[in-house]
């Protein structure tokens, strides 16, 4: 009794049907040389360079209104009352959410009137000093802060050709921080900012601690979220 073997041409018709050949060119050693090298060759460029790009620096000249983001360490405030003191400001506002400690022993409920009680002890004016504290919120802290200086400002009624303002805040947020104050308060306002230096790590080797490289990468994802959905 002889078995009967299935058709060549038919067990090729399936498996035609069902799969296909193709020759797949893989890279050899010298091309992934290239392409890794290459890779190294962008970072050990680019790496120092990104803190610079986030840590922006672009003050307007002179202007008449000064925003200080009330979570700055005391340096930065240092920095912004230096700069308060060396040219006439007529108002400088200080943003903040509520503090998350520490409300019962210092007095203090949030960012933005403790920044602006550090400030008028450090020797400005205190009439000069407008705290502009802001909901608490658990995402888009900039955002939030710089929506309650917005209600301040429209309330200010000042005039278009004096709506020029610089933000103070710190290292690599400023970027971001400026694009959101840019965003909120509208094309009428022209904002400058100002990024102090962070005294955590050095900035021109942000990579080699972890404070920096936190600092980084996180305020990279934000832009690029930001940039995404609008916020």
């Amino acid at each position: 009794m002889s078995v009967e073997s299935t058709p060549p041409t038919t067990v090729a018709a399936r498996r035609t049907f069902w799969f296909r050949r193709r020759s797949i060119p893989l890279p050899t050693w010298r091309t992934w040389f290239v392409v890794l090298s290459s890779i190294g060759i962008a970072s050990w460029l680019l790496l120092p360079r990104v803190h610079a790009w986030l840590a922006v620096i672009e003050p307007l000249d002179k202007p008449p209104y000064m925003i200080v983001e009330g979570w700055l360490p005391d340096y930065a405030l240092e920095e912004a009352m230096a700069d308060a003191n060396g040219q006439p400001v007529r108002r400088i506002f200080t943003t903040g959410i509520p503090l998350e400690r520490g409300t019962f022993l210092s007095g203090f409920r949030d960012y933005a009137t403790l920044s602006a009680a550090s400030l008028a002890k450090m020797g400005i004016n205190s009439e000069l000093i407008c705290p502009v504290p802001s909901n608490e919120v658990n995402t888009e802290r900039t955002r939030a802060m710089a929506r309650a200086l917005k209600k301040v400002l429209d309330a200010e009624n000042i005039p278009a050709a004096e709506r020029r303002i610089n933000l103070y805040t710190l290292g690599a947020h400023g970027r971001r921080s400026a694009r959101i104050y840019r965003d909120v308060l509208g094309s009428s306002w022209q904002v400058g900012v100002i990024s102090v230096p962070s005294k955590d790590y050095d900035e021109t080797k942000w990579y080699r601690k972890s404070s920096g490289a936190k600092s980084v990468l996180s305020e990279l994802v934000a832009l690029t979220v930001q940039s995404g959905d609008g916020d």
